[in-house]
């Protein structure tokens, strides 16, 4: 089962606007890239002067590709209060989602 194409709470759209996947997945990628060069530099300073290359290396491996897989509903989540933050809902968009959410619980 994939996405809901709106929040079940308030009925506002994932995604507002055409485009709008890019911010979630700049968001992801500045965390990881983040974490990737926290974990090297601990890495190095804690083994210094015998870094182990291939442990170090894997452990890299693992938070590149784990981590933007585990933190990606997040960063969704952070980027969408973002944009509704910066781009205010208008109106209409408002009674859409209202709408929404009613018709869901009216289901229910």
């Amino acid at each position: 089962m994939g996405k809901y194409p709106r929040c079940r709470t308030c009925g506002i759209r994932w995604h507002r606007e055409a485009g709008f996947e890019l911010g979630p997945v700049v968001v992801n990628t500045v965390i990881t890239f983040f974490s990737l060069a926290v974990a090297m530099t601990i890495g190095f300073v804690v083994t210094y002067p015998d870094v182990p290359i291939w442990p170090l290396v894997g452990w890299c491996l693992g938070i590149a590709i784990g981590l933007p897989v585990v933190i990606y509903p997040l960063t969704f989540t952070v980027w969408l209060a973002f944009d509704l933050l910066t781009h205010r809902p208008e109106a209409a968009e408002l009674a859409e989602a209202a709408a929404a959410v009613k018709v869901s619980f009216d289901e229910a």
